[in-house]
């Protein structure tokens, strides 16, 4: 039998999905112990980018009665017995992420906590409510980062002051704080009702949404807004022509495509376009049309994005640039898929 020493171990260890890891634990004491420590789950989270093949699961989160259930293969991963969500519609919860294996899970009503998880390592964690503001707000959206500490940043539309307000969360301190307005980047700026915009950036350092920035008049421009985890910086990009019915997708921090879906479910042709900035000006270039498969299991691939819609929800594999499948919709309510990459990153304190 070939003994192997504890530093070439470590090494093989740090190259396996935490699915794989969460199960070796069982092999041995010695084992159980390099996974548990606090020293190897920091060094597999700096080192790991969560972008392994057979990393990736279908995880199936749904709320009932004001309950969080997140399920794999039937198998219960997050039951939350609390009431902090009793009475709410899933229409009403909205689901951001994974980022570094961490999904927000935000409610429209402001009254109620926004929640973090860590489904794999069953972990789930209510944030402080933010404090009441005198302001009318419209509506409301989050989004969820990593840069070596768990942020949330959440965004608020203000009528009274035509502008977004922001706070951001961090992990370290278990506590909101609010931003100071950014050389006027927030100014006019209201969030778009489909305003998440999905992404495959798996470093977590940058969210971003759909806005519109109110100018002369009833007119208004189309733009994305982004947020620097790292530097706790805001930036827009104006978008040519405006495109309500459309997705918006990242492929990292800085490229964006478009997806055109059909709303006829007799249609299955999907556009898709890509920004590209030309001389100084930001233009939609076609980049293909795609037939979405309207059966079928999804293949396992390095990354890709899913897209919920009336007949079912789109998985659209961003490096090979084509849809490969479309998950049937469930058949109960209140339940809703997504794609999820373990990670270790924990939330306790």
């Amino acid at each position: 039998m070939v003994i192997m020493n504890n530093d070439v171990v470590t090494e093989i260890l740090l190259h396996l999905p935490v699915q794989s890891l969460l199960r070796f634990r069982s092999v041995c004491k010695f084992w159980a112990d390099v996974i548990d420590s606090r020293y190897f789950r920091k060094l597999y989270t700096q080192n790991n980018d969560n972008n392994k093949a057979d990393d990736k699961v279908y995880l199936q989160f749904s709320l009932s009665n004001g309950q969080i259930r997140v399920q794999h293969n039937q198998k219960s991963l997050i039951s939350d017995e609390s009431d902090h969500f009793k009475g709410i519609g899933v229409g009403r919860v909205r689901l951001h992420g994974p980022v570094k294996g961490l999904i927000c899970i935000e409610c429209t009503n402001l009254g109620l906590p926004i929640a973090i998880c860590n489904p794999l390592l069953g972990q789930l964690k209510h944030l402080p409510l933010i404090p009441n503001t005198s302001c009318t707000i419209i509506c409301s959206s989050v989004g969820v980062g990593f840069d070596g500490d768990c942020k949330v940043v959440q965004l608020l539309s203000c009528k009274t002051h035509r502008c977004l307000h922001t706070h951001v969360y961090s992990g370290r301190t278990n506590s909101w704080r609010e931003l100071n307005e950014h050389n006027g980047v927030l100014v006019d700026l209201q969030l778009r009702y489909d305003n998440t915009i999905k992404s495959a950036c798996t470093n977590g350092y940058y969210a971003h949404w759909r806005v519109c920035r109110r100018k002369e008049g009833y007119a208004c421009s189309s733009e994305i807004l982004s947020f620097d985890m790292k530097n706790e910086a805001f930036k827009t990009t104006v978008l040519p022509g405006e495109y309500a019915r459309s997705k918006i997708f990242a492929e990292d921090e800085h490229s964006f495509r478009r997806f055109d879906i059909p709303d006829a479910l007799f249609d299955n042709l999907v556009g898709i376009y890509e920004l590209k900035c030309e001389e100084g000006k930001l233009s939609w270039h076609h980049v293909m049309n795609v037939n979405v498969p309207l059966y079928g299991i999804p293949r396992s691939t390095s990354t890709s994005v899913l897209f919920e819609q009336y007949m079912g929800t789109f998985v659209y594999d961003f490096r090979a640039r084509k849809f490969v499948s479309l998950l049937p919709k469930r058949s109960h309510i209140g339940s809703r898929t997504f794609e999820y990459r373990g990670s270790f990153v924990s939330l306790n304190a």
